[in-house]
């Protein structure tokens, strides 16, 4: 078991930046293709419709990429608020965005300095 410091920059690197990579809208694209009623399966078309539409690869990673923050936040969140009983949880969602490694806490520019 890791500490809360390593949890939340797990987080941040391997549930929220990581919608930074490049193939990041590709592998979802694919995905749906493969699984088109599946979970989600909708996505994919979403995706190619709006880069067809004219939006940039880029703007949907740090959309997909804020979308990912607001889950993790509230599921943090509600780790404290309900809670779980007998856990070291409680008010872990404070220190979320200090897990961001470019030290701007998912500000505009941080997904740029964040090395992926």
């Amino acid at each position: 078991m890791g500490t809360r410091e390593e949890l939340l920059r797990h987080l941040w690197n391997e549930i929220i930046n990581v919608n930074l990579r490049p193939e990041s809208l590709d592998n979802v694209i694919r995905e749906c293709r493969r699984d088109v009623n599946g979970p989600f399966g909708d996505t994919g078309p979403a995706i190619e419709r709006l880069l067809s539409a004219g939006a940039s690869n880029s703007d949907l990673c740090l959309v997909l990429r804020a979308t990912a923050y607001e889950a993790v936040f509230g599921t943090l969140y509600a780790l404290g608020d309900p809670g779980v009983d007998g856990n070291d949880v409680f008010m872990l969602h404070e220190g979320l965005l200090t897990a961001d490694p470019s030290g701007m806490e998912g500000r505009p520019g941080s997904a740029a300095k964040s090395g992926r």
